[in-house]
């Protein structure tokens, strides 16, 4: 793989991740309602909805590109995003275990990804 290669699939793999990340989040808010009618009336629903198909159409691509045993564990990726929106958008405390939790994805995504170049 070209270095070009390479920094695509990571461009695309991080907004991937991020959208899904803002997708889940979305959703969460949606759930806030009082009723089942209530989040299919939010508008978040329909965003959240609409960020995963992007996620989604963004996953496969990636896809294309590399094979499903890398592809799948780099998805991964999105629990870093869902940390930093529970503690900036939602304010959630992050714990030490949270962070080595992330550290050892972070850890294992690297090593995937060193093997496939």
């Amino acid at each position: 793989m070209n270095v070009k290669t390479v920094l695509l699939i990571a461009l695309i793999l991080l907004v991937e991740t991020s959208v899904a990340s803002f997708a889940s989040f979305f959703l969460k808010k949606a759930s806030g309602g009082d009723s089942k009618l209530g989040i299919l009336l939010s508008p978040y629903f329909y965003l959240g909805g609409i960020l995963y198909v992007i996620s989604s159409c963004l996953g496969i691509i990636l896809l294309q590109l590399l094979p499903y045993a890398i592809v799948l564990p780099l998805g991964s990726i999105t629990y870093v995003w869902t940390m930093l929106i529970s503690k900036f958008l939602l304010k959630e405390e992050i714990t030490g275990r949270k962070l080595l939790g992330v550290a050892v994805l972070i850890c294992g995504v690297i090593l995937l990804a060193v093997g496939q170049i």
